[in-house]
């Protein structure tokens, strides 16, 4: 891949297309190579200028599903900048007797469909996001049909049951495996939430669906996006996630904390402003 990139940064009818690109579309900043174009939204995304980042994303996804040598230009591109995120993810899906190689390449062929199929109309924020997410959806569901073939063990299982001494085994026998991409989705989210101090390192495992993991999801993603800082983001979770959940420590009401529960509502009271007036939820909403 290094080799074809390199071959692409020295293709002289490339650097012309992402100059015409460059002439329609301020958002790039006056890129005039491919790698002009990476270097880009490396900048925007040090700067955390999401919403630059995201237009210049969109240029490159809207194009790349237009096919002919713009659209596989735009297409490599895409594919360039969400590579060092699909290796990363990749270690997560590491399993007993398959090698890393194959399921990079399961992830990389899964990045190829969804980055030329992104519904871009629907939605067309947090891209950078939601096509890392929906690369590894997909690429979980092609490794869970080659290497986990549920299905059998399913139906093993049901021929057990009658051989089982009690419903409880029965129940085990028949019980759903966890989801593999909630699992992860959820492990992400809380070492995100600890990295911007929403949560201690002792905080118990997510669990999919409750209050507490879809507030600390709504309010990463706005830190993520620019919507809070994460000093905001600390304040709302301080004030709204129960200290009851953390082993060893008593629950405690901002009311039986006095002055200082009062200056705690107070703080994310200011912080929650911050949200409504970004529409952030609204847009949370529409990206998931």
């Amino acid at each position: 891949m290094n080799r074809d990139w390199a071959d692409l940064a020295r293709d002289l009818r490339a650097a012309d297309h992402v100059a015409s690109w460059s002439e329609n579309h301020p958002e790039l900043g006056g890129a005039c190579t491919p790698q002009g174009v990476i270097d880009r939204l490396a900048g925007l995304q040090r700067a955390g200028d999401w919403l630059t980042h995201d237009a210049v994303m969109r240029v490159l996804v809207q194009r790349a599903a237009a096919g002919g040598f713009d659209g596989d230009l735009a297409w490599r591109i895409a594919m360039r900048v969400l590579l060092p995120k699909v290796i990363l993810m990749t270690r997560t899906q590491l399993r007993d007797g398959v090698e890393f190689d194959e399921i990079l390449a399961t992830m990389l062929s899964a990045l190829c469909e969804v980055v030329r199929t992104y519904p871009l109309e629907r939605r067309p924020r947090a891209l950078f996001a939601n096509l890392s997410m929906d690369t590894l959806s997909l690429a979980q569901h092609i490794l869970a049909a080659d290497f986990d073939d549920r299905a059998k063990l399913r139906e093993i299982a049901h021929g057990m049951v009658p051989l089982a001494a009690d419903s409880a085994t029965s129940a085990l026998l028949l019980g759903e495996a966890p989801d593999p991409y909630e699992q992860v989705r959820l492990a992400e989210l809380l070492v995100r939430a600890v990295e911007l101090d929403l949560v201690s390192a002792e905080e118990p495992e997510l669990t999919d669906g409750a209050a507490r993991t879809e507030l600390l999801a709504l309010v990463s993603w706005a830190v993520d996006i620019q919507a809070l800082s994460p000093v905001e983001a600390q304040r709302i979770t301080e004030y709204h996630l129960s200290a009851s959940d953390v082993p060893d420590r008593a629950h405690r009401t901002t009311r039986a904390m006095g002055a200082e529960g009062a200056r705690l509502r107070q703080r994310a009271s200011r912080a929650t402003r911050s949200l409504r007036q970004a529409d952030t939820v609204n847009a949370y909403l529409a990206a998931a």
